[in-house]
């Protein structure tokens, strides 16, 4: 995978993840008390996530294009780790708030 490649889809998932606590946050205001209380916390939860994914990204965008090949194996995995934290995290959010409306 090239840097641009990487970068195309780091962006992607950043854009994603981001568009998810957003409507998180929105349908947060229209849930009871205590499922606002459990969305918050995994909002919480969730945002730092988010932010060592773009953390991750602008360490990938400032790699030299010519260290690219030295940093490239190390960049990914640890991209793909950032990636899989954030998942889980919606994975946990999701069943617990379907805990509530089942």
């Amino acid at each position: 995978m090239t840097k641009d490649e990487l970068m195309a889809k780091v962006q992607s998932t950043i854009a994603e993840q981001q568009a998810k606590l957003e409507s998180l946050k929105t349908k947060a205001q229209d849930e009871s008390n205590e499922a606002i209380e459990d969305i918050k916390t995994s909002i919480a939860e969730l945002e730092p996530k988010l932010e060592q994914a773009k953390a991750k990204a602008k360490e990938i965008a400032e790699s030299a294009d010519d260290a690219w090949d030295d940093v490239k194996d190390t960049l990914e995995s640890g991209w793909e780790e950032a990636t899989g934290k954030l998942e889980e995290g919606w994975t946990n959010l999701t069943a617990s708030v379907k805990s509530f409306f089942s």
